[in-house]
């Protein structure tokens, strides 16, 4: 019953990939997942070892860093064309293969990589820039900072927005829970990466939609947050 086509010959599918939000992108770094593979931990020593950390150490996190933790976390792997519509494969699941969900960082503290709000391009690997030190850019941190209840400001927060027409013209009672869902699918493997990289992770409960379609410029009914993701680099023991 849930997966209805309701919209199939009435409205056309949105793409898999949102189309770049700016001419301006830094390509991001990309690891060896091949020579990873050969020298990381075990899963059952990261999964024992995830946990919220919402201090950061004196040395910011790296635009290396950051760039193998998104590949990771959120890149495309292939991209797929369905008789009714485009799929993708990424690190996470999702219902249908349809991945609503985008990736909005405000680097706010990143060596190599200037403050400023980003929208991620999945399949390029790149950051495209939307916006420079604004108020509500601003406003954003400092709405994470007091969510996570910490006295560091996030050194880079990761906005989860959603392309809701993705999943909503496939399925139809579900398609808000099932969102959800993705969110938390999403804060898990972004908690099990950041932990095998050993930097700070720790998704956010709250969040300020309206700031952030004001900041990014996305029309509110279309797309807006869902959760945000703040991360940055472990402090010494």
């Amino acid at each position: 019953m849930a997966e209805r086509y309701r919209f199939l010959g009435k409205i056309e599918p949105l793409p898999a990939l949102k189309p770049r939000m700016s001419k301006e992108v830094i390509e991001l770094y990309k690891p060896d997942l091949e020579t990873l593979k050969t020298i990381e931990a075990s899963f059952t020593q990261v999964l024992e070892a995830r946990k919220s950390i919402r201090q950061y150490g004196k040395t910011p996190i790296t635009a290396q860093q950051l760039g193998e933790f998104i590949y990771r976390c959120a890149r495309v792997k292939h991209l797929i064309q369905t008789e009714r519509t485009e799929i993708a494969h990424r690190p996470y699941p999702s219902g249908g293969a349809l991945y609503e969900l985008e990736l909005y960082p405000i680097v706010n503290s990143c060596e190599g990589i200037p403050f400023g709000l980003y929208h991620y391009h999945p399949l390029a690997h790149q950051l495209c820039r939307i916006a420079d030190r604004t108020e509500t850019v601003e406003a954003l941190l400092n709405n994470a900072q007091q969510s996570a209840g910490q006295q560091d400001m996030p050194q880079v927060l990761i906005v989860i927005a959603a392309r809701f027409q993705r999943l909503a013209w496939k399925y139809e009672s579900m398609a808000y829970a099932l969102m959800l869902k993705h969110v938390g699918i999403l804060y898990q493997t972004m908690y099990l990466v950041a932990t095998l990289m050993e930097l700070a992770p720790c998704g956010l409960g709250g969040g300020n939609s309206d700031l952030f379609n004001r900041a990014a410029g996305c029309d509110y009914y279309a797309e807006t947050s869902v959760g945000e993701f703040a991360l940055g680099s472990k402090p010494k023991a």
